[in-house]
């Protein structure tokens, strides 16, 4: 017996379905397709308008960059040739004065080299005019401490003289004094009396009697010399000098501070000795006085 077979009752409704199904998915796919057909037309539009703009931007900036680097550059060019200007008349001045130095220098040592030829000039000089005076002094005396008469003249003291060289056992004539006077000193009341002889001979013989009669119990003074008044002690010695007096001086101060006992003055010349019979020392300058300071 054949068998009836009969479609199942929902089989149309699910090919209804199906073909609904289909058609909303064709629907849909058109619509995300026409969606995304038209979304990017619009995105592509935006982006191009606003690089668009973005470019104007930069080349605006990128130009006023340019304009403010030119700026900058004319700046710094300007700059430069003004240091370079500077730098040149730096160098200019520099040589210039290196010049006026090398000149001034040059002449410097023309000054001073004749500058040393004069100190010796006048070192040779120096010594030449003491020489002369000296020579010219080798037979006078200073007599010091003698009062000053008010109505004194040149005979008052030849007499003075003479009377001297009685004092000390001497003989002294009126010829033999070439001449006499009076010095300007600190105490005008008893000016020094300088005694020019006519010979170093006799000069030295009333040195040599002034050195023994002081040795004894009177020293010589003015009442051996018949001066009225209240006595006073009589220096004499030998007329040195302006150079030589002030080595004296010199000389006695570093007697006493060094304990030399014997500080004298002979024929023109200084010595010192520190005792009897010990090391004669002959000052002839103030440097004298500094090498015998260095020995000791």
């Amino acid at each position: 017996m054949p068998l009836n077979r009969t479609p199942p009752p929902h089989a149309p409704s699910s090919e209804a379905n199906l073909s609904v199904e289909q058609n909303l998915s064709a629907d849909y796919a058109c619509e995300h397709e026409a969606s995304v057909c038209s979304t990017p037309k619009l995105t592509f539009r935006n982006a191009k308008r606003r690089r668009s703009a973005s470019d104007g931007g930069i080349t605006h900036f990128m130009s006023e960059m340019r304009q403010l680097f030119q700026e900058l550059k004319a700046q710094q060019s300007e700059t430069i040739n003004k240091l370079c200007s500077a730098v040149e008349d730096l160098r200019s001045s520099v040589s210039f004065l290196a010049e006026k130095y090398d000149s001034l220098a040059s002449k410097y040592d023309k000054l001073e080299s004749g500058r040393k030829d004069d100190q010796k000039c006048i070192k040779l000089l120096e010594e030449a005019l003491e020489k002369s005076e000296h020579s010219y002094r080798s037979a006078c005396l200073e007599i010091r401490n003698v009062p000053v008469n008010n109505a004194e003249t040149k005979e008052h003291l030849v007499n003075t003289v003479i009377n001297t060289g009685k004092a000390l056992n001497l003989e002294i004539q009126p010829y033999e004094i070439k001449d006499v006077f009076r010095i300007k000193t600190k105490i005008p009341e008893n000016k020094t009396i300088i005694v020019d002889l006519n010979s170093v001979i006799l000069k030295e013989k009333i040195m040599f009697a002034v050195r023994k009669f002081n040795k004894g119990q009177n020293r010589l003074s003015t009442e051996h010399l018949k001066i009225t008044g209240p006595a006073k002690p009589v220096f004499i010695s030998e007329n040195l000098t302006s150079k030589m007096k002030r080595v004296f001086f010199l000389a006695r101060d570093y007697a006493k501070t060094n304990d030399f006992r014997f500080c004298w003055v002979s024929h023109g010349k200084i010595y010192l000795r520190k005792r009897e019979g010990g090391a004669l020392f002959r000052i002839s300058s103030e440097s004298d006085l500094t090498k015998l300071q260095k020995q000791k």
